[in-house]
């Protein structure tokens, strides 16, 4: 689908695509929300379905292991694009008060976003610099729009007990809690477009700036 986005007197063109037991021991580090936090190794000494147990969903295993790509490529989500809402801490009730409170249409916008941010600075080693203007507008518009269709497919939590190394010489134990979202493919993408139709950078970009957002946005939903 070939859409055109005007801002100015300049134009970008834009393409839209449409286990269980007791404890679980991880030997490599895990993906999180961000994908520059660097954790410790840990060992799972608890999760939601221990108890009556069950083991450790499939989801949950890809999301600890690899990260958001491989969730999608699961059949229940086929042609759908999945994100993670998290929360970790050392306090179980602040924690429980934060996964009831969720909400897929308040919080949704802030977990696209925060992907779009993600694809523009896998691109970009200083995003703000190379695309301008319009990076920030277009993340604000993200973060603001009033996204539909995301759906709360699954939560779960687990409880880690980090491993002291040579630099955390102290054991910690913390909760996680996770919640999975998915999205109608088709739709973001119909929903992203209409947000670049929309904004309008100020002060106007670069014509080295627009060539940039033009590059990734021609490709956005490779490797998004």
């Amino acid at each position: 689908m070939k859409k055109i986005f005007f801002f100015a007197a300049l134009v970008i063109t834009v393409f839209s695509s449409c286990q269980s037991g007791p404890e679980r021991n991880i030997l490599g580090l895990p993906t999180v929300t961000n994908p520059d936090e660097i954790r410790r190794p840990y060992t799972i000494i608890d999760h939601k379905n221990r108890a009556v147990g069950g083991s450790i969903p499939a989801w949950v295993d890809l999301w600890l292991d690899s990260g958001l790509q491989d969730i999608e490529e699961l059949p229940p989500f086929n042609n759908r694009y999945v994100f993670i809402g998290r929360n970790e801490g050392v306090h179980l009730n602040p924690l429980n008060l934060w996964m009831e409170g969720f909400s897929p249409e308040l919080d949704f916008p802030r977990l696209a976003a925060a992907r779009i941010e993600r694809r523009f600075s896998s691109e970009a080693g200083h995003p703000d610099h190379e695309y301008g203007s319009f990076y920030e507008a277009l993340i604000k518009a993200a973060s603001d729009a009033p996204w539909i269709g995301a759906t709360k497919a699954d939560d779960f939590w687990i409880r880690r007990r980090y491993i002291p190394d040579e630099d955390n010489n102290e054991e910690l134990e913390t909760w996680e809690f996770i919640i999975l979202l998915t999205i109608d493919r088709d739709l973001f993408a119909s929903q992203f477009q209409d947000i670049l139709d929309d904004i309008i950078p100020f002060p106007t970009p670069t014509i080295a700036q627009i060539e940039a957002a033009n590059s990734i946005i021609e490709n956005f939903f490779t490797g998004f």
